[in-house]
């Protein structure tokens, strides 16, 4: 039996594995996690400022548009000038933003049916009740 530690390291693996074989499949594997992230908030929060961003990022400022121009350069984003705000911009995922914002979520879905095809719908119900639990302690 693994300690929670191994379970943990073992899960982190096993995720990054699936994430690169599925990048390399469609060529998207130029992405960092960090940028495949980003992509995927600005596809749940619509087109967001960099601002808000970088709220949610939890980054500075200046990394938050470092990230921001490299997505830009290769074709990921774009950004566009606000109506309300000239000082501010909303970035818009492109059609290459949004095919990896769809392959992000496509892997998180694909990782969670392969961690659980040999669970019950019942071991199921339980793992999601503590994997809540676990997660309200988390910063």
């Amino acid at each position: 039996m693994y300690t929670i530690e191994e379970l943990i390291n073992i899960i982190l693996s096993k995720s990054e594995q699936l994430e690169e074989s599925m990048k390399q499949e469609s060529d998207l594997e130029g992405l960092t996690v960090k940028q495949l992230y980003c992509i995927e908030l600005i596809h749940e929060m619509e087109n967001p400022t960099s601002s808000e961003l970088t709220q949610k990022l939890q980054i500075t400022k200046p990394s938050t548009s470092v990230m921001l121009d490299r997505l830009e350069e290769h074709g990921f984003v774009q950004k566009i000038q606000s109506d309300n705000d000239r000082r501010a911009a909303h970035v818009h995922l492109t059609k290459k933003g949004d095919k990896a914002a769809h392959l992000h979520v496509d892997m998180h879905k694909e990782f969670a049916k392969l961690l659980t095809k040999d669970l019950t719908d019942s071991e199921k119900d339980i793992l999601i009740v503590l994997l809540n639990k676990a997660i309200q302690s988390l910063p």
